[in-house]
């Protein structure tokens, strides 16, 4: 983003919040703002397993490990996120524990108004499915062009508006 750009990072988890604090810190990255929500289709709360782990994240979505401790935290819709912080990213760089289908499909009528580019892990299962196929199939609905791959390790879904 360069030295006049501006980085939101999102993390619910304490623990991990904890480390990206500490991150920032030995980094002096000034331009990176730390923001303690989770995001999920709708704003609230929901029940969030924290322990710092991959197995972190919103209980309704975790198909693994459920031995963490929940706790329940605020959640922010990605528009609600955005009028929050004041404005509209250009690129999203997601990995959110199978919440993405959630956050992406409410978001619909303010993603066909305010394009933004995504880079999204996607490897996760919400309903026996994984996410990058119900992205494969929503994304043009919007007008968006749409791309999974798993060629980096783990598959990830890009999209973009058209």
């Amino acid at each position: 983003v360069g030295s006049a750009g501006k980085v939101y990072a999102f993390e619910p988890d304490e623990f991990n919040y904890a480390y990206l604090i500490s991150n920032l810190e030995l980094h002096r990255a000034e331009n990176v703002v730390p923001v303690r929500y989770a995001l999920d289709g709708s704003s609230g709360s929901v029940l969030f397993q924290v322990d710092g782990t991959m197995c972190a994240g919103i209980r309704e979505y975790l198909v693994y490990s459920g031995e963490g401790e929940t706790k329940t935290l605020p959640t922010l819709s990605l528009a609600d996120a955005c009028d929050k912080l004041g404005q509209v990213p250009i690129y999203i760089k997601m990995d959110i524990e199978g919440a993405e289908l959630a956050v992406i499909c409410e978001a619909k009528e303010f993603l066909k108004k305010n394009p933004i580019h995504f880079a999204i892990e996607t490897y996760h299962r919400v309903c026996g499915e994984y996410t990058y196929k119900a992205l494969e199939r929503f994304f043009p609905t919007i007008g968006y062009e749409v791309e999974s791959s798993a060629s980096f390790g783990q598959m990830f879904t890009w999209a973009r508006p058209k």
